[in-house]
């Protein structure tokens, strides 16, 4: 047996229209599991069905609503893993925070997946043996200037895989986290956006393996999914080119 097949698997995959979450369903497919693509945009989830063929399919939703949180447990069933790729970023110094910010960030990054598996296990649409993978990030295991809001969301997502590894493992569902580092995806992209080209080809330099490309989150997550890591629940493996191994 291969013990990173997916055959038979159906896995949720937020944030799926893009970056790590459009990578991940891909690599779900390549290891014949099937996935439920969910994001805003509905153009880029056909792209992606097209790609990887009907077996799959996709919610459009908006994770900051729960009414469409609870369409999208309505509409699965029998689902053998999650993987929580849906976030966003905004570099924000405490002199500017808002509440709308907090808001915003904490909506997406962190109580929509809290939401999410509260629903998915009260209505009993979780297969015994599965597993939850949440995308977190170095942010929120390091201090980095102006990143508290995000850092906070992130670190949360860490805290409570640990709870649910403990909650769930009488169900045999593991519940682990992967915190990369920075990866060339459209929402890092964003705070390159408001940083210098000398500061981000600086900022590089620190990374003795570069930034990553989001196949290589993708592919630790797939392993997170399979057997292959069936003695491992309530770890956060750290992504980052090896940039925070270095002083």
């Amino acid at each position: 047996m291969n013990p990173f097949d997916l055959s038979g698997k159906k896995i949720v995959v937020t944030g799926a229209s893009s970056g790590i979450g459009y990578e991940t369903c891909l690599a779900i497919a390549r290891q014949g599991g099937t996935f439920i693509a969910i994001a805003r945009r509905q153009d880029f989830l056909e792209k992606l069905i097209e790609e990887c063929g009907s077996e799959n399919s996709f919610i459009a939703a908006d994770l900051s609503k729960i009414e469409d949180i609870k369409t999208i447990v309505d509409s699965i069933e029998n689902i053998d893993g999650v993987v929580h790729s849906a976030g966003i970023v905004s570099l924000a110094p405490v002199k500017f925070y808002s509440e709308e910010l907090m808001n915003e960030m904490r909506s997406i990054n962190f109580d929509s997946i809290a939401y999410l598996i509260n629903l998915i296990f009260k209505k009993k649409k979780i297969n015994k043996g599965s597993s939850i993978v949440l995308v977190s990030s170095i942010a929120g295991l390091f201090g980095m200037k102006g990143n508290g809001i995000y850092a906070a969301s992130k670190g949360a997502l860490i805290a409570i895989s640990k709870v649910w590894a403990a909650e769930f493992a009488a169900s045999k569902t593991r519940v682990n986290c992967v915190s990369p580092g920075m990866v060339k995806t459209e929402i890092t992209s964003k705070s390159i956006e408001d940083l210098s080209l000398e500061v981000i080809q600086q900022d590089e330099k620190k990374y003795p393996l570069g930034y990553g490309d989001p196949v290589q989150v993708a592919n630790p997550i797939v392993f997170l999914l399979s057997e292959a890591s069936s003695w491992i629940t309530g770890q956060n493996i750290v992504l980052d080119g090896g940039r925070t191994s270095t002083i």
